[in-house]
Order: C-alpha cells, then sequence, then structure tokens
C-alpha cells in the first residue's frame, strides 16, 4: 500500500514495487491516479487505485480492509502522502497547521494502527515512512511541515520498538531536495533557480550538485521493504546527495 500515489516520489515508489513483481494499492486523493500505472515498463506486478482523503479515518478503514480482503494480506504500507504549506509564524494560520498535521502525521498514525494487525498475524511487514531533511536542518517557513515530518522520524523509533516482537520493521527516509511537483512554488520550480544552481550546484551545499529524481527515493524504499533490510528498524535513513553534511 502506498499513499500519495499519483505524483512525485509517491509514484515512483509505485513503479519501483510494480517492477519488483509486487501487488500494490495506490491511494491518492487524486483521481489522476487511476491512470498513472498503465505502462510501466517491464511491469511485473499489478496495481489497484484508490482514490481518497486518508486524512477521512473512515475511508482509510475501507480501503485497508477492502486490500486485505482482496489480497489475503498486506506486507508493506509506505506513507508517502504529505502537504505543506509556505509561511512563517506570523503569516501562518492554525487552519493550515491543523490540516498539515491530519494529512502528514494524524493519517500515518491511522494508516499504520490499520495495518499492523494484519503483519502482526503473519508475523512479517514493512512500514516505511517518507519523511524529510527539512526535520533536521530546515530553510524556516514550514512550521507545520517540519513538525509533522519530525515527528514521523520518532513516531517510527516507537512503532519499531513496539512492533519487532511482531516480526514488523518500521524505518523512516528523509529525502532532500528531489525534483517533485513540491519543488515547484508559485509556479516557479525551486530547483531550476539561478538561487539553487549558485549554492546547491556550484557552491556543492548539496555535494553531489544536483536535485534528487523520485526514483532514487525509490529504490531505497524497495530496500527498506525488503529481506535485505532484515537488520534494520527504527531508522531513518537520509538520501540527500549529501545536503545535510555540508556546512
Amino acid at each position: 500500500m502506498v499513499t500519495g500515489a499519483a505524483q512525485g516520489i509517491g509514484a515512483a515508489i509505485v513503479r519501483e514495487f510494480l517492477r519488483e513483481g509486487a501487488t500494490v494499492a495506490a491511494i491518492d486523493i487524486k483521481p489522476e491516479v487511476r491512470v498513472g500505472f498503465q505502462a510501466v515498463p517491464e511491469q511485473a506486478g499489478k496495481v489497484r487505485a484508490y482514490v481518497l482523503d486518508i486524512s477521512n479515518h473512515e475511508a482509510y478503514r475501507s480501503c485497508v480492509e477492502d486490500v486485505a480482503k482482496r489480497e489475503g494480506k498486506i506486507d508493506v504500507l509506505v506513507n508517502d502522502a504529505a502537504i505543506c504549506f509556505y509561511g512563517d509564524i506570523f503569516e501562518d494560520s492554525l487552519e493550515n497547521w491543523r490540516q498539515v498535521q491530519a494529512v502528514n502525521l494524524e493519517a500515518i498514525y491511522w494508516g499504520c494502527k490499520l495495518v499492523a494487525p494484519h503483519m502482526a498475524r503473519q508475523r512479517w511487514g514493512r512500514i516505511i515512512s517518507i519523511a524529510s531533511t527539512q526535520a533536521i536542518a530546515t530553510e524556516g517557513r514550514l512550521g507545520s511541515y517540519t513538525a509533522a515530518k519530525g515527528a514521523i522520524m520518532s513516531f517510527t523509533k516507537s512503532l519499531a520498538v513496539e512492533l519487532a516482537p511482531h516480526g514488523i520493521l518500521a524505518n523512516a527516509i528523509a529525502p532532500g531536495c528531489i525534483h517533485t511537483p513540491m519543488s515547484v512554488i508559485d509556479g516557479v520550480d525551486e530547483t531550476q533557480t539561478e538561487l539553487f544552481e549558485e549554492w546547491y550546484v556550484r557552491r556543492r551545499k548539496i555535494p553531489l550538485a544536483r536535485p534528487g529524481e523520485p526514483e532514487e527515493i525509490a529504490r531505497v524504499a524497495v530496500f527498506l521493504a525488503s529481506d535485505d533490510c532484515s537488520y534494520v528498524t527504527g531508522h531513518t535513513l537520509v538520501a540527500d546527495g549529501g545536503l545535510t553534511v555540508t556546512f
């Protein structure tokens, strides 16, 4: 099960799982998720789209129940869906804060609560949540988003301890500057601006001197969902081209 599957990192994760032969439930509030994976090269798996708002608890519950009934099990949950609002503490609103927490944090808790019993019964499962380097070193003006992503990292540690006796691993991924629709702010792709080129590329604030691509995060998710990840839990794997190790 992959949330936020209509675009960006979520869509790339769905495509990678399909190439690996998985059966994927692609979940998004955008109806475009219904047609996004019909022509994946070398597709070995199959996909079923679910259009819903994951902050609607009953709709999410119905989705999980349908997946479990159709497939007989749930092996992997990838919590990718997220929203953000730009503005500092003077500009932001309590309404925005609550909306971000509902989607970016509360829905992750609820999704984990829904799938954990299915995974526990089979004594195998993987929960992967997409955090952000904004929770490690922030540029500001993203308070609600940063708070939720930091909470995801902490919640992942708690999940790992609680679920380990049931054979379930819980990990997070903290992407850096990734070229996705979320990179576009007020119609401008921030990874293509002169400021980004000067600071992050030419001056190598990102040591690899480029933004990442969604597929590069998707491969990390495939690793964390695999048997190769058998001794990794409670960890946040940073995939940022070196951004957070520079100063």
